[in-house]
């Protein structure tokens, strides 16, 4: 996926007012992160089109959070707060963006479609829980059902624990996550 530098500018601007209008002080985030998640990729192969400069916001702010936002609007009554939810899509996923970096082996690049690798220099932690450290370093609070959806994606589909007993948000965060994937696998 190929965008332009406006568009890669416009989403990260609606991405701040997005976390702004939640309440959230970005100042942090945006210092110590703002370029690399302006920047981040969504994933680091080609294969479903998800790679690429930019494409970790354009990915989460039109599709993953709007399929969660569905989803939520499905369980009448039951249903979660929809300003934690967003605050939850927007966020569980950011060390993609520092995690992820260009990847220089033009073999695994032509071969394989890896256009990004992990780096090296990070810790050895999920994506989400790397998430959540990232938060927490800059100040963003969050309560234990954020945690629990933001890092639910970590878990082993046999876990039965985080498959049958996760809270709604978790449950509905992970479903959107694989329906993005298949909104772009299709």
């Amino acid at each position: 996926m190929e965008l332009s530098e406006k568009t890669i500018e416009t989403n990260y601007h609606l991405f701040l007012k997005k976390l702004n209008e939640l309440g959230i002080d970005v100042t942090a985030l945006n210092e110590k992160y703002g370029e690399k998640i302006k920047h981040g990729t969504f994933s680091n192969s080609s294969e479903y089109g998800l790679a690429g400069d930019g494409t970790f916001l354009e990915v989460v702010l039109k599709t993953l959070t709007p399929f969660a936002i569905n989803l939520n609007n499905m369980f009448e009554g039951a249903s979660v707060d929809k300003q934690t939810l967003i605050k939850v899509c927007l966020l569980h996923q950011i060390s993609k963006c520092i995690r992820l970096v260009k990847n220089d082996n033009q073999w695994e690049v032509e071969k394989r479609g890896l256009m990004y690798k992990y780096d090296a220099d990070q810790p050895s932690l999920r994506t989400g829980l790397h998430s959540v450290a990232m938060c927490v370093e800059c100040g963003i609070d969050l309560t234990a059902e954020e945690i629990e959806a933001m890092t639910v994606n970590d878990r082993d589909l046999t876990d039965e624990q985080a498959r049958w007993h996760s809270g709604l948000m978790a449950s509905i965060l992970r479903m959107a996550s694989e329906l993005t994937y298949l909104k772009f696998k299709n």
